[in-house]
């Protein structure tokens, strides 16, 4: 009969005899507050002699240790400075139960514990992890009460939470608020502080509650309050009155502003008609009484010629070679009035007599007369329109196509506005504007060019040119209608 408690005997001290064990702790996280004691616990299994034995525990892995029991004797030298005096062994490995005690629990402390069992002798080793958490609930909460215009701002304010709580604002049965703001701040200290705020609109007889909660312990830190109608502001009938007739005066003023602003256009509108029709007589007038001028033929390009009258400008050299002087045209083929403009309106006519390349217009009495060629516009003081063979172009910074054909286009009228500052150029026979510049100098003088490819451009005598304007005159106001404004 003593065979069979032998038997389980030797069976149980196996494992003992072979060196191998168990290290085991409970599968759950550990939730400690910040400032007290927690036990984590670690068990071995079977129980064994503390001799070549070491125990270890962890603050996560590969780093110093926190607690080491070699040979059943504490050893504190290994030991990291900030668990010193605060871990503790509660019983041992020949009990069994290797559960270590932590004091005063620090943020810091927060993380994964290794228990850690090693065999030197056999070099069998076992470990086992333990999650901990360390937790603050949080202070009492303060609120605060406000006014903003109509309206009742409420304000909930705690601090020393860890980790962040879960704010949220009720009605009467658990209904939720929506939140006007929620803000987390992370104190010195490492704990966080709650400030929420939601905006009641109006009264509400219901109770409300605000109350922060932890994540972890579950506990709940709030207020209930309930608001009182005599908080929210209450308007007079006075102000109703007030607001009645600000809103009437308001309407007055817009409609004083709209009534105004529309007088105003109209106004503006007339001005520009005025000035429109102002212009246009001055236009009629310098039509009607056009400007006499010749070609000055000492300053002519010496491949061009003057007629005796110098009304003619000529696409040939003259019959006897001109007397070269400082104001004579050597580098392009032009030719100038001998007439200068420096205030008033001016009108006259240039006859396309033959030819493929011309340019008429106005130009600075300096323009450039010698050195290296140039292209006309307005950046050489030139301001004029002209033919290249079958184009026909308005030379402004950016060319202009004129609208024109060589068979019916055989005069150009030429308008100076010294007051505006612009020249006009028109066809005669329809009075149709074909191109205007502006930036024009306030002195200027007729300019005339000739291509190698032009002909003959001319100036009308005097009492022919007149009655030529006339005839012209009457042919435009029947176009255009307005010969009754030109009485008045």
């Amino acid at each position: 009969m003593a065979g069979p408690p032998l038997f389980l005997c030797l069976i149980f001290l196996l494992p003992t005899l072979s060196g191998q064990f168990h290290v085991t702790s409970p599968n759950e996280q550990l939730v400690a507050e910040l400032g007290s004691s927690v036990s984590l616990p670690c068990t071995l299994s079977p129980p064994l002699s503390a001799d070549g034995l070491e125990v270890r525990w962890f603050h996560t892995i590969y780093s110093p240790h926190v607690y080491l029991l070699k040979d059943g004797k504490e050893d504190k030298e290994q030991q990291r400075a900030e668990y010193r005096g605060r871990v503790s062994l509660l019983n041992g490995p020949d009990t069994g139960d290797l559960t270590l005690t932590l004091q005063k629990v620090q943020l810091s402390d927060a993380g994964n514990y290794v228990c850690f069992v090693e065999n030197r002798t056999s070099r069998v080793y076992e470990e086992a992890f333990i999650p901990l958490v360390v937790v603050v609930a949080g202070s009492l909460p303060t609120l605060d009460i406000s006014l903003q215009d109509s309206s009742v701002l409420l304000s909930f304010s705690s601090s020393d939470w860890y980790p962040k709580p879960q704010m949220r604002w009720e009605k009467n049965k658990g209904v939720p608020i929506g939140l006007e703001s929620e803000t987390y701040l992370e104190q010195s200290n490492g704990l966080f502080k709650v400030e929420s705020s939601i905006l009641l609109k109006s009264p509400n007889t219901d109770p409300l509650y605000c109350g922060a909660s932890h994540p972890f312990m579950g506990r709940d830190t709030g207020i209930f309050l309930r608001i009182s109608g005599d908080l929210f502001p209450r308007v007079s009938r006075w102000v109703y009155a007030f607001v009645t007739i600000f809103i009437l005066m308001l309407i007055g003023v817009v409609v004083t502003i709209l009534r105004v602003r529309r007088l105003w256009h109209e106004k503006e509108k007339l001005t520009r008609t005025v000035a429109r029709l102002s212009s246009e007589v001055d236009w009629r007038k310098a039509v009607m009484q056009p400007v006499y001028f010749t070609f000055n033929p000492d300053i002519t390009h010496p491949e061009l010629s003057v007629s005796t009258d110098r009304l003619s400008f000529y696409n040939k050299p003259p019959v006897s070679p001109p007397v070269m002087n400082k104001l004579r045209f050597e580098t392009e083929r032009c030719c100038l009035g001998d007439r200068t403009f420096s205030s008033g309106d001016h009108y006259w006519e240039v006859e396309l007599i033959h030819g493929e390349e011309w340019a008429v217009g106005v130009s600075s009495p300096d323009v450039k007369r010698k050195g290296a060629a140039y292209m006309f516009g307005p950046q050489e003081k030139i301001w004029c329109v002209c033919r290249f063979v079958e184009t026909f172009k308005a030379l402004d910074n950016t060319e202009f196509d004129l609208d024109v054909t060589a068979d019916s286009f055989k005069r150009v009228g030429v308008y100076l506005n010294l007051t505006k500052r612009t020249v006009s150029f028109y066809d005669p026979t329809t009075w149709i504007e074909l191109y205007t510049f502006g930036g024009v100098p306030q002195i200027v003088q007729p300019f005339f060019w000739l291509g190698t490819r032009g002909g003959e451009v001319r100036l009308k005598k005097r009492l022919s040119e007149r009655m030529k304007t006339e005839n012209n005159m009457e042919e435009m106001a029947e176009h255009t209608g307005l010969l009754e404004n030109v009485s008045l």
